[in-house]
């Protein structure tokens, strides 16, 4: 009986007639290949293909008299900029499907600053004032079968910069605090900014609603390693830029991070209750958000 379905199946594949409906479906490198046969009933699941190990492709036929009835069901495809890898022991979902509980990507946002608790005398420039970071190496730890809830932890970089463009700029006091000036009248002012460079630790705890809709939070540290100020001007027509380093930022800041994805559309807000500054210096906190791909 297996012999004569498996010839009927492909007679009606090969030799169907020439107004007949034909539909073809390639998938390459399939990670595992199940064909499940009885009586009445052909299945044949296919897990994994080249580039998504997520894939899943299922095709059930039965045959009823002379007659068969098809059901197919193919996981949806899905694109990502940020690759991940997936890393750690797999758990059965079912007796030939199989996830990974954990994975290994990449993260990249891109945003704008805009501090708060700012002093008085200082108006930043929020879309003047940008942030870059990258999460170089994330671990991502699934707590249920299907994936809807994890705990990740990341380490990367940061950037970040809080620009002012009236006519105030940063300037490092005899004391090495910084604070703020006004330019002379002869100068055409540009811009000054503070900039803040940093290595990162995360730490945070994400769920996955479903129909593109997640939202993540937990802490960021920052263990900020470089800060300095740059002035750009123009003086009798010629273009002036200045710099000074050692500007005492604080060694270690935290960010509260929000990350959402709505309609697939990712993005992030951090907020630090630390100052940038040690005290001395002028007083503002870092609020950021963007997109976090």
């Amino acid at each position: 009986m297996k012999r004569i379905a498996l010839l009927f199946i492909l007679y009606s594949l090969f030799f169907s007639p020439a107004g007949a409906q034909t539909d073809t479906l390639v998938i390459n490198h399939p990670r595992k290949v199940t064909i499940i046969s009885s009586d009445s009933l052909q299945r044949v699941i296919v897990s994994g293909k080249q580039g998504d190990d997520d894939f899943r492709y299922q095709n059930t036929i039965r045959l009823v008299d002379a007659n068969y009835e098809s059901n197919v069901n193919i996981s949806r495809d899905h694109w990502e900029l940020i690759p991940s890898v997936k890393v750690g022991r797999t758990r059965s979902d079912t007796a030939s499907y199989s996830r990974h509980t954990n994975e290994l990507t990449a993260h990249l946002g891109i945003g704008f600053t805009c501090p708060t608790s700012v002093d008085q005398r200082i108006d930043f420039s929020t879309f003047k004032s940008w942030e870059i970071f990258a999460t170089i190496a994330q671990w991502d730890h699934f707590l249920d079968r299907r994936e809807r809830n994890k705990v990740s932890l990341g380490l990367g970089i940061d950037w970040r910069n809080y620009r002012i463009t009236d006519d105030l700029f940063f300037t490092k006091a005899p004391d090495g605090n910084v604070t703020v000036d006004k330019y002379p009248l002869e100068y055409e002012p540009k811009f000054s900014r503070i900039k803040v460079f940093s290595l990162t630790a995360t730490l945070r705890y994400e769920h996955d609603f479903g129909d593109g809709f997640a939202i993540g939070f937990g802490p960021v540290f920052n263990f900020n390693t470089y800060a300095s100020i740059k002035t750009r001007y123009k003086l009798l027509g010629d273009k002036i830029k200045h710099t000074e380093k050692n500007i005492r930022q604080r060694p270690i800041t935290i960010d509260w991070m929000l990350n959402m994805r709505i309609a697939e559309v990712p993005f992030y807000v951090k907020y630090s209750n630390d100052d940038v500054l040690k005290d001395g210096g002028i007083k503002f906190r870092s609020l950021s958000f963007g997109l976090y791909l």
